[in-house]
């Protein structure tokens, strides 16, 4: 019998729990392929989990059970409606734990006091046991406290790659100590997630300090701002104090800001003088056509970007037919979306045109998310059920994180 298997047992007769069935499918398959296990998956939404989310007792029981536990690396509980005390469990865990690496907390109930436990634990030399190395928070309410806790514990920590801190009530105070903390000392942390804060004021204070970061940190490969209510003024500034004297990141996302056409410009700039970045997400800004015929015309002079998100952006004929232009003459670009702009026929036309010229002659067509199609001589636009490279902010394992980036 697995070690694990019979002290996961004994742990829920210990504390009078039911075991968590998909545990125990777990251990199964895993015995059934002559295998450890190696993830354990709980996910609150899931079908299995639904209307039975994991309880306190039973996150005591699986923290107690995986103590000496070598062999665990990846452990999922997000949505479970875990609060602090089901945290400070989780933070005694990675004291001792020797394996685990990948921790997902999305959509739980966990305050600031629950991330400075986690925080806390994290501080202690190698991470605090085997040293997490993601770690996803998404959905959670942190607040200030809690992002300013993660800022003091990137400062000590050097195992963590991967952070999503996403929809946690950050404030500016955090934004800011957080970005300091990676400008003056974190050099391990590979992505991070920082999307919608709780931000009133419009000085964009906190860009100036991401892009002062940028400009020094030679490790940060992809950072999300979405929803930060990032204006013209705070585009320019991410990119012409940041990202032009930037040499490493590969993933910049924009989306849902307040950007006008006034970014093309800078956006354009960008693709011009950064050469590392292969991901921009602009969507649901309003760059319009002015703002997407400035970026068409830096396609076809960069040689990195696979991947370009201007959807929802109110473009019409002119900024569509230019990006297809600039497309035409662009050889690395391989996934677009634009979806939720406004075709016209000739557009339409257009883009038709140029996804069977990518086709024809291509091991990799043009991956993008509309589909021309021809009817009675007229030629329409439909949606495309499909997705493109997406933060980290979810439950793949790090491996995979890292490798759809």
């Amino acid at each position: 019998m697995d070690n694990f298997e019979e002290a996961y047992g004994e742990k829920c007769r210990d504390f009078l729990c039911e075991p968590v069935k998909p545990v125990l499918d777990a251990i199964a398959a895993a015995k059934a392929r002559g295998e450890v296990l190696k993830t354990i998956k709980l996910n609150g939404n899931s079908k299995d989990l639904f209307n039975n989310r994991v309880e306190y007792m039973q996150v005591f029981a699986l923290a107690e059970a995986l103590h000496d536990n070598k062999h665990v690396t990846h452990l999922d509980l997000s949505y479970n409606n875990i609060d602090d005390a089901g945290v400070s469990t989780l933070s005694r865990l990675l004291k001792f734990n020797q394996s685990l690496k990948e921790l997902d907390l999305e959509g739980n109930n966990i305050s600031p006091e629950g991330a400075k436990k986690l925080a806390e634990t994290l501080s202690e030399d190698n991470g605090g046991g085997a040293g997490i190395e993601f770690l996803n928070l998404n959905f959670n309410p942190i607040a200030e406290e809690g992002g300013q806790a993660m800022a003091k514990m990137l400062r000590e920590n050097d195992m963590l790659r991967v952070l999503n801190i996403a929809n946690t009530d950050l404030g500016m105070k955090s934004l800011v100590t957080i970005a300091t903390a990676l400008n003056e000392a974190n050099r391990t942390l590979i992505s991070l997630n920082i999307e919608n804060p709780q931000l009133s004021s419009q000085t964009e204070e906190g860009t100036l300090h991401f892009a002062r970061m940028l400009a020094v940190n030679d490790v940060l490969q992809h950072v999300y701002f979405g929803k930060h209510v990032m204006r013209d003024f705070g585009c320019d500034t991410l990119v012409c104090y940041g990202l032009v004297n930037n040499e490493v990141l590969t993933t910049l996302d924009l989306r849902c800001n307040k950007l006008t056409e006034d970014s093309g410009a800078t956006l354009a700039r960008l693709l011009a003088e950064n050469n590392t970045i292969t991901s921009l997400n602009v969507a649901s800004n309003a760059l319009r056509d002015n703002g997407a015929a400035k970026i068409a015309a830096a396609l076809p002079h960069n040689k990195k970007l696979t991947y370009l998100d201007l959807s929802f952006n109110g473009l019409e004929e002119k900024g569509l037919l230019a990006v297809a232009e600039g497309l035409r003459f662009n050889s690395t670009l391989g996934t677009v979306r634009l979806w939720g702009n406004t075709f016209s026929p000739l557009s339409s036309k257009s883009w038709f045109d140029l996804i069977d010229e990518k086709v024809v002659g291509h091991e990799d067509p043009l991956d993008c998310d509309i589909h021309p199609y021809c009817v009675d001589d007229k030629i329409y636009v439909a949606k495309v059920d499909q997705h493109g490279p997406k933060p980290c902010n979810k439950r793949p394992l790090l491996s995979n994180v890292l490798s759809v980036f």
